[in-house]
């Protein structure tokens, strides 16, 4: 058994390093018997490349009328109720009154169709108080989820909210 074993072991070390020197060798260029190195000389010559056909040049694209100058198109106004919108009044803002955490009253325009969480950034720009350590709370102790837009909940102009810290 260990014979069989001792043969086994050498023959597939042999056989790892007559690779690693056939792969030296190449890699060196060296020639090993029986492995012609390719040379650039060996190759056969390339085809000369053909021409590409001249391509005729076009005429002048004509001169087009000068026109005289247009105004630029306005620029779309950002829909209320988003943050950075102005608090312009459209046909679906409303304003709400938000009870701060000092007690102060917070005047906020939002559009109807904006999420709670699009008010509550408004509210922050007011009072600083992060989004995430918000909860707004109705009169009616209706907790207002960030997801739900502010249509949904119903409220109307000059409905008061209650800022609480979630």
């Amino acid at each position: 058994m260990s014979v069989q074993h001792h043969a086994q072991h050498t023959l597939s070390t042999r056989l790892r390093r007559g690779v690693t020197v056939g792969l030296i060798a190449a890699a060196m260029a060296v020639p090993v018997a029986g492995i012609l190195p390719v040379t650039a000389s060996a190759l056969p010559p390339l085809p000369p490349l053909p021409t590409a056909p001249a391509v005729p040049e076009l005429p002048a694209a004509p001169e087009l009328p000068v026109s005289p100058e247009l105004p630029a198109a306005p620029i779309a106004p950002k829909l209320p109720g988003l943050p950075g919108a102005p608090l312009a009044e459209t046909a679906n803002s409303i304003t709400v009154m938000v009870n701060g955490l000092d007690g102060e009253p917070i005047s906020v325009s939002v559009d109807t169709t904006a999420t709670v969480k699009d008010l509550k950034v408004l509210i922050q720009e007011q009072t600083g108080v992060p989004v995430a350590d918000q909860q707004l709370v109705t009169e009616s102790e209706i907790k207002l989820e960030d997801f739900a837009t502010v249509a949904s909940y119903e409220l109307a102009d000059g409905d008061i909210l209650n800022l609480a810290l979630a």
